[in-house]
């Protein structure tokens, strides 16, 4: 398994960064367009989540690729909060579209995708 760690700032200026990475690693991978761009967008979502709902100054971002499958784990996004925002809602539905399974593990939303 390869483990790339990424910390942003908790601004959204940087979320293109992530989406870049994630492009990145997705085209070594010899993924479609489709699925790049599915991906993309629900770590995009779980970016919008994690700013609204954290109060620390950066987001922690860890991409966990094994040969079937890709883990995402975006930090500090608190599983009570998320589902007491109500504007949140669609946000969560987006990413539940989008990847095979997404959950929680303490304070990190997990996404996880079937390769």
């Amino acid at each position: 398994m390869d483990t790339l760690k990424y910390q942003i700032p908790n601004d959204a200026k940087y979320f293109s960064t992530v989406r870049l990475m994630l492009s990145g690693i997705l085209n070594l991978l010899n993924r479609n367009i489709e699925e790049i761009e599915d991906l993309k967008m629900a770590v995009t979502e779980s970016l919008n989540i994690s700013l609204c709902l954290t109060d620390l100054d950066h987001i922690d971002i860890v991409f966990e690729i094994e040969e079937k499958n890709i883990k995402i784990c975006v930090s500090e996004i608190k599983e009570e909060k998320l589902e007491k925002s109500e504007e949140l809602f669609l946000s969560k539905t987006i990413i539940e579209s989008l990847v095979d399974e997404c959950y929680f593990d303490g304070n990190k939303f997990i996404l996880l995708k079937k390769l």
